[in-house]
């Protein structure tokens, strides 16, 4: 019995360094994948920082967990509530023919407000990127924009501006060199006019208006009058118009 108990006391004596180097390493290894996991977690968030232009990763910390949450559950919000955004239908109809044009969406509640657009043109005050999102075919940045913008209504105009025609007159404005100028002022076919609070109110063609849809019953309503590559001699007069009243100030 003495003799078993010495063995046993040996073994313990010589294996005992063994086994908590062992549990050593094994904890290295855990840390080490841990660690591995979070940095590649990290990466992850910043990429999607990066994606969607967030400057300030602590003020929008609770915005992009429910952007997270919406990628986790979007083919199941698309079947318990009432937003069809991200049916292929809608996609498809967004995207169709897009290549080489610019893309940008605008929300509105009211239908009689979506159906005059078409009629006459997609009005802006001041800047036109404050009320219209450009988009891309990222899926994550489209979530991301109709989240944050769904509740401005439901209708959702689509802009279209072949890239081109878009480039031309950004390198005119380029040449004329105007401090409070862009593109889409210049797109214009009647005259930019003042509002009720003196602000300049300006109308892009509705042959830039591709239609609209409704994300909560899938309409799609199409402009007849559309035409991403329309050019005219009215832009040219914008176009020499801005530069005669920006040669008045010099």
């Amino acid at each position: 019995m003495d003799n078993l108990f010495t063995i046993l006391s040996f073994l313990n004596y010589a294996i005992r360094p063994y086994l908590e180097l062992g549990l050593f390493l094994i904890l290295i290894v855990i840390i080490g994948y841990l660690y591995l996991q979070l940095k590649k977690k990290n990466n992850y968030i910043q990429l999607i920082f990066d994606k969607l232009h967030i400057q300030d990763p602590e003020l929008e910390k609770e915005e992009l967990t429910k952007i997270l949450s919406k990628l986790q559950i979007i083919e199941l919000t698309k079947i318990v509530t009432k937003d069809k955004f991200f049916n292929d239908n809608i996609l498809n109809y967004i995207f169709e023919d897009t290549k080489e044009k610019k893309l940008f969406l605008h929300y509105t509640q009211e239908k009689t407000i979506a159906d005059k657009v078409l009629k006459e043109g997609f009005q802006f005050r001041y800047s036109f990127y404050k009320t219209a999102y450009k988009i891309t075919r990222d899926r994550l940045d489209l979530i991301y924009k109709h989240s944050r913008s769904k509740y401005f209504g439901k209708n959702v105009l689509i802009l279209s501006i072949s890239t081109k025609i878009h480039n031309y007159y950004s390198e005119e404005l380029k040449k004329i060199s105007p401090p409070e100028a862009f593109v889409e002022q210049i797109l214009t076919e009647v005259p930019p006019f003042h509002d009720e609070n003196n602000d300049i109110v300006y109308a892009l063609s509705n042959k830039f208006v591709k239609g609209y849809f409704n994300y909560e019953t899938g309409e799609i309503i199409n402009n007849p009058e559309f035409n991403p590559n329309f050019d005219c001699d009215i832009f040219r007069k914008n176009l020499e118009r801005l530069r005669d009243a920006y040669s008045k100030e010099k």
